[in-house]
């Protein structure tokens, strides 16, 4: 899957920033995916469902915005904070 090497390296980012501060789960993920990365939404959405699968991601929304570029970027996250 040409989407695992631009995907892989958001989740686990995302994972590990999100268990730095106290998270259960992450909820929503938005990302900006460069319109000369070459991916499709549909592909990239797909894959990163599969990849997400047994993460802190797994039940995440995630919002996709085009915008000129050749990289994916990480434009904010929502997260379940852990119980005390």
């Amino acid at each position: 899957m040409h989407e695992t090497h631009l995907i892989q390296p958001v989740i686990d980012g995302i994972s590990e920033h999100a268990k730095k501060e106290g998270a259960k789960a992450v909820n929503k993920v938005r990302l900006k995916i460069g319109n000369l990365t070459g991916v499709k939404e549909d592909s990239f959405r797909e894959t990163f469902f599969v990849l997400a699968k047994g993460t802190i991601l797994e039940n995440a929304e995630l919002e996709i915005t085009p915008f000129p570029g050749t990289r994916v970027e990480v434009v904010s996250f929502d997260i379940d904070e852990a119980a005390d």
